[in-house]
Formats: structure tokens, sequence, C-alpha cells
């Protein structure tokens, strides 16, 4: 009897622990199922959250996502950036749209407040790229040049205060152009780069080299609008050699500008830099760049240059990275004078006009008359 007792407890004892049992899996189950529904549900919204903004960011170029490429800290740069306003243009062909274009417009070009590029065909996947109505080739170079400037000025001529012409390989530093242009005032026509001397009469203010020249905005509207089309002031013939008669027609109607600092050393380099560099030892004194130079200074070394460099000359894309790398990112460690960076001194006419007019060391100068017609609005 006992014995039947003590088997109908523990049946009743095991039916209690199953039932207990199945009751708390089953709400446990409920409560598990309810937290992966709302896990599922979390997930299925930051999954979609993420989605829209990565097809945000996708949508965006970098040029576009950044469009002022120093303006995520509060510099000196990003004050020149607005106030001294910089339209390049630049000089390229339909073989080096995929070549040489992007490069220029992932280094350098992104600085520019402006970026366009001159062929004689336009590109569909790169709008940037502006099809002038002329023929390829060097020979047709100087009436690329005055097209050029036509279009800059009938589309873009409030945009910027300055003007840049540029070739596919050049690397420009423009935070140092920003900080050169800055002393002067884009209401007068002044016209700058690496200034040279030539034995021609009719060009006795020399030109600027090919590589990049800048050029006021005074300096672009009478070129566009009084010179170049005045054809006994500026030649309308065709030609390659578009430096020397942009010097030939802004001879009288512009200030001309040799870009160098306060030690007379050039800020712009139109050879390679290898040739600026090379020791003094082994430099061809006949060659056509060192007999042209309006200052005669030192050459060669690491003396030869602006340590405010703004721009060189024939740069392969691979280069302007490492051009890009060096000038940017590296920090030699220990070196940093952490000194509060000034803007220069803003000049006056009388002192531009100065600067100007003063006798080349070049063998081909001629002594001349300085001759400098103004504008009204020019004056200050």
């Amino acid at each position: 009897m006992n014995n039947f007792i003590n088997l109908t407890e523990f049946l009743v004892f095991l039916i209690g622990f199953a039932f207990s049992t199945f009751l708390m899996l089953n709400v446990y189950s409920s409560i598990r199922t309810a937290e992966y529904n709302q896990r599922i549900k979390s997930d299925s919204i930051y999954a979609n959250k993420f989605k829209h903004v990565k097809n945000i960011l996708s949508n965006f170029k970098n040029e576009e996502f950044i469009p002022n490429p120093v303006s995520y800290e509060n510099k000196l740069a990003d004050h020149l950036f607005n106030e001294v306003r910089v339209l390049c243009w630049v000089f390229t062909h339909p073989a080096n749209h995929k070549t040489k274009v992007p490069h220029v417009r992932e280094t350098w070009g992104k600085k520019c407040n402006k970026l366009l590029f001159m062929s004689i065909e336009a590109d569909l996947e790169q709008p940037d790229i502006i099809a002038l109505p002329i023929l390829n080739g060097r020979s047709h170079l100087w009436n690329k040049t005055r097209l050029a400037m036509k279009y800059v000025y009938e589309n873009y001529f409030n945009d910027a205060e300055w003007f840049m012409r540029a070739d596919d390989d050049n690397f420009i530093l423009m935070e140092n152009l920003r900080y050169k242009l800055y002393q002067y005032n884009p209401r007068t026509s002044i016209y700058i780069g690496h200034r040279f001397a030539v034995d021609y009469q009719d060009t006795p203010e020399g030109y600027m080299a090919g590589g990049g020249h800048i050029f006021s905005k005074k300096a672009l509207e009478k070129f566009v609008t009084i010179i170049s089309p005045n054809s006994s002031i500026c030649d309308n013939k065709d030609g390659e050699a578009d430096d020397l008669l942009v010097g030939k027609c802004l001879k009288e109607h512009a200030i001309f500008i040799d870009a160098r600092d306060s030690f007379n050393q050039k800020q712009i380099f139109p050879v390679g830099i290898e040739e600026h560099v090379n020791k003094p030892e082994i430099l061809d004194l006949n060659y056509w760049y060192w007999r042209n130079l309006w200052r005669n200074v030192s050459q060669g070394g690491l003396e030869c240059c602006s340590d405010v460099y703004i721009g060189c000359h024939y740069v392969s894309p691979v280069e302007m990275y490492a051009l890009q790398y060096m000038i940017y990112d590296v920090h030699p460690f220990g070196l940093s004078k952490n000194l509060t960076e000034k803007l220069p001194r803003k000049l006056n006419l009388t002192e531009i006009v100065n600067a100007s007019d003063v006798a080349s060391y070049s063998p081909n100068f001629r002594l001349h008359e300085h001759i400098h017609y103004f504008d009204d609005d020019e004056r200050y």
C-alpha cells in the first residue's frame, strides 16, 4: 500500500515538473521570438538607413562632396580660397582626356575655384572639358588661346578675380599662388608668370612662359574686348608661339609681373624641376632658357628656386601624385615652426609699375620706353 502511494506521488510530481518545464519553455520561446522579430526589424531599419546613406555618398564625386578641399579646418588658406578666387583653364587634347586630365582634376586642380579643360573635342564623361572650334596641333595654339580666353570671359567672368592658363602637365600649388596674388588689385590689368626677354622690337616687355601664367580680371577683359579683336594691336594669324604673342599683345595694356620672391628667386618653373636644380657647373649657359631669363640670379642646386613655390612644368601624372603627397602629407618630425603666418602687404599702383619696369639682364633685352595705357578704373 505504501509503495502504491509513493508511486502515485512520484507520478504526480513528474507530471507537474513536466508541465512547469513546458510552460517555462513556451514563455521563454515567446520572449525570444519577440526579441528576434524586434532585432530583425531594427536591423532592417539600420540596413535601409545605411543603404540610403551609401546611395547618397555614391552619387557624389570628390570635388562635389568637398567643394572647398581646405575648408575642414580654419586656416588662412580658407580665407584666401574665398577672397582670391582663381579660375584655372588647362590646355589639353583628345589623346590626354583619359591619361592626363583625370590626374590634374584629382590633384592640384581640386584647389581651383573653377577648373576647365580646353580641347578640340568634348567628352560626355567629363563635362568640364570644353570643345573649342579649332584644328588640333601646336600650330593652332594661338587661336586656341584667344578662343579659350573669349569663352572664359563670356561664361565665367564673374566667377573669379584671377584667371590662370596652364597645361595638363603643370603642377600648381594653389595656396602659394593665392598668397602671391593677394598683393595685387585684380581691377588693374596685370599679367603674371615666369618672365622671359626676347630680341624682338615688337615685344619689348617680353612674355610669360607657357607653362602657367595668370591674368587679372581687368587683363582678361581688356584682352577679349579691346586687344584681340584689333589687328593693329594684336596679330590674328594663327601660330604656335601663343605665349610670345600674348606678351606682344599686352605690352602696353598690362603690367608684367615676374613671379619671384623677395630674394629674387623664381616661383614658377617653366622647364622640368631637374633642369632647375642642376648644379651650375653642368649647366649649358647657351641653352635658350638661361639666355632668355629676365633676371640673372643664381641657378642650380638647392639655391635655384624660391621656397614659396607656385608651379612647375613637364610633370607626369605619377609625379603629380608624388608632389601632392610630398607637399601636403609629409611632416618632418621636429621641424614644425608653429609660426603665425601673415598675409603680404597690398601693393599700390606705383609700386607694381616700378617692379615691372626694370631692365632685364638678358642679352636679348632691348632698352625701350615703358608705356602703360590705364583705364580710369585701374588707378587707385
